[in-house]
């Protein structure tokens, strides 16, 4: 057990015990069943090198892709399988920790999302031979393998940080876009129009159209309806709704311009979309743009 007393920033103060259980790295079969996890003894660490798989956590669904990370706590309950056309090959780390959520709330993991995406996945692949390399569980090799994990998470941490910055993470412009993402995502269902989201935040529709087109990549107008294609498509899997009404619940009155609209963003119809076996994260475009403030 390797015992760590760390100082500074997020982690002060902290005394923490660490200790590498296993390392391994799978390349799933397409037909691998689900697994279904609650270990109470130890957590995690699952980096996404090839495909893609989804994951159940804390009441959602996310689909992950090469280079993105998920982190498996101790006594929380999960479920996860490889995409049949394209599954996921990683490498894990089970690991045990005295306070695994101060340890990795630093990366931008916590309970609540245990998952996210790494720009340069090759930064780490060094890093993650090594660990895989080093485990043989002897007494030796655990101080080494446990020496490279923290550098990993070092690494995590540093980036993670610095991703924050690239972004303006504080700067003025993207507090403008986060509030008036978080105002849609809130009143979808409203039948809003761009003058009135922009006089509700505040701003000038010129100034937000410039703003949208800068930080996020398409139009006021375009996100809330793929945000509201992507609500119908939960409300399409977990009830039995009338298309129509479903159409109403997140904000579109016409039916056919609401169908239009699906078929435009999901490439079928959601009659069609209802009757496919899709495993897909709705709201997965988000992760992507990096705009999720859901």
């Amino acid at each position: 057990m390797l015992q760590l007393e760390l100082g500074g920033g997020a982690l002060s103060d902290k005394d923490l015990s660490l200790k590498i259980q296993r390392v391994g790295q799978e390349h799933c079969d397409p037909k691998k069943r689900h697994e279904a996890r609650k270990w109470d003894r130890y957590s995690s660490l699952h980096f996404v090198i090839y495909g893609s798989g989804v994951l159940y956590a804390d009441g959602q669904m996310v689909t992950l892709t090469k280079g993105d990370i998920f982190l498996l706590y101790a006594n929380h309950e999960y479920e996860y399988y490889p995409v049949a056309n394209n599954p996921w090959s990683y490498i894990w780390v089970d690991f045990s920790c005295n306070d695994v959520e101060s340890l990795f709330a630093p990366c931008g993991l916590t309970p609540e999302k245990p998952f996210r995406h790494l720009s340069d996945l090759t930064a780490y692949m060094d890093l993650l031979k090594s660990v895989y390399d080093a485990y043989d569980a002897s007494e030796v090799q655990q101080i080494k393998c446990s020496a490279y994990f923290l550098l990993i998470i070092s690494q995590l941490i540093t980036r993670h940080a610095g991703k924050k910055q690239e972004r303006g993470y504080y700067s003025v412009k993207q507090r403008h876009v986060r509030d008036i993402i978080t105002y849609m995502n809130n009143n979808y269902r409203l039948q809003l129009t761009v003058q009135e989201i922009a006089t509700q935040n505040h701003i000038s529709v010129g100034r937000m159209m410039v703003l949208f087109s800068e930080l996020v990549g398409m139009s006021p107008l375009v996100y809330l309806n793929r945000f509201r294609v992507s609500a119908a498509c939960t409300m399409l899997k977990s009830t039995n709704a009338p298309i129509g009404e479903i159409a109403y619940g997140v904000g579109v009155e016409d039916r056919l311009y609401f169908s239009r609209l699906f078929k435009k963003y999901k490439g079928m119809s959601p009659r069609e979309y209802r009757a496919s076996k899709t495993a897909e994260d709705p709201y997965g475009w988000l992760k992507e743009h990096n705009i999720d403030f859901r």
